[in-house]
């Protein structure tokens, strides 16, 4: 069996949605609906936005979670939010940050009102060493990082430019096609 390559599995960016990073918060939001709404019931949707700037390249990405984290702006008061992301914090922990920090106190309304005046680029998420993946890597090297990174996509590269998204549910999908061609779970099953 033939080890696929990156390229063959990942999405182009051109087929990616994408929006500017100096769009509002708003319009970010539109985009993520209207994407949904492009892919139906479809379980593999995309649940982010590839971020640009003026000269259409790839500066960072803008996922659901960015945006509910941008309706509560006292978020930023936690500093930098990596720490929370890859720490596990028990529920008191979590229920003591959010009392603390007032977090989700203020009504939905006014909270939802204030995404018009905010940026994508104060919220997105701009890549960092570990998830970017050449277009000509192998499977392998990409399940690895996105094992080691818990990542739920890699940016795809080409010669430093960002070309392509390559996401988890794809890897897993082909990792079960390359099962079921070795004979080790049953398609019909």
């Amino acid at each position: 069996m033939k080890t696929r390559q990156v390229n063959e599995i990942m999405i182009p960016i051109s087929e990616y949605a994408t929006i500017k990073e100096d769009a509002s918060m708003s319009e970010a939001i539109q985009a993520i609906e209207s994407e949904s709404k492009r892919y139906g019931d479809s379980p593999y949707r995309h649940n982010s936005l590839v971020v640009i700037n003026d000269q259409n390249h790839v500066v960072g990405r803008l996922s659901q979670v960015d945006i509910m984290r941008a309706m509560e702006p006292r978020y930023c008061k936690l500093g930098n939010e990596n720490w929370v992301s890859r720490s596990v914090l028990s529920k008191e922990v979590l229920v003591t940050l959010r009392e603390s920090f007032k977090l989700w106190e203020q009504p939905l309304e006014k909270l939802c009102s204030e995404l018009s005046s905010m940026k994508v680029k104060d919220f997105m998420q701009k890549p960092f060493e570990g998830e970017f993946v050449k277009e000509n890597d192998t499977f392998n090297i990409a399940c690895h990082r996105i094992i080691m990174g818990r990542h739920h996509s890699l940016l795809v590269t080409r010669n430093k430019e960002i070309v392509g998204i390559l996401r988890s549910t794809d890897l897993f999908n082909n990792l079960y096609d390359m099962m079921v061609e070795c004979d080790l779970v049953d398609s019909q099953g």
